[in-house]
């Protein structure tokens, strides 16, 4: 994708579906692009990530290129955010997002109540460059997947 900005891509989808995609761009942002308005935190390695370093109410979101990586997410904490991006090119990363043992996502990936302690998967055979997640602590039960970009799985 050629380096655009918010409002080339709302100009250009303005022009074959009016403003329905004005709104999504604005809630998105470009995060690939590193034009989010946060600062990326690039990780390399299985990380457990924190809200004080890692969480958009500190202005971060997570970068992740390298392969067959899990990001652990902290206990829930109401309404903390945390946005991570895959920026490995296509194929090339698997990408596992863990829940803290005691939490869940609300809602998994297929629709379905969630199960404490089970992950979401970014397959590597399905990963494309900048495929994200974003969470959002819901509950004190577990995190809300707010808004998703790829093919993503529920752990078996």
């Amino acid at each position: 994708m050629a380096n655009k900005s918010n409002a080339t891509l709302k100009s250009v989808l303005r022009q074959s579906q009016a403003n329905y995609f004005d709104n999504f761009v604005d809630s998105v942002g470009l995060f690939a692009e590193g034009q989010s308005g946060g600062e990326a935190i690039n990780l390399s390695a299985d990380t457990t990530l924190a809200l004080n370093t890692h969480s958009v109410q500190v202005g971060k979101f997570v970068t992740i290129s390298a392969d067959d990586k899990t990001l652990t997410l902290p206990a829930v904490t109401v309404g903390a955010a945390f946005v991570i991006v895959n920026t490995g090119t296509d194929g090339s990363s698997k990408l596992t997002i863990s829940p803290n043992a005691s939490d869940k996502f609300l809602v998994d990936i297929a629709g379905g109540a969630g199960t404490d302690n089970k992950d979401i998967v970014l397959a590597k055979a399905t990963q494309n460059q900048y495929d994200y997640v974003k969470l959002v602590g819901l509950s004190a039960d577990g995190w809300l997947i707010s808004d998703i970009r790829g093919t993503w799985v529920d752990q078996a």
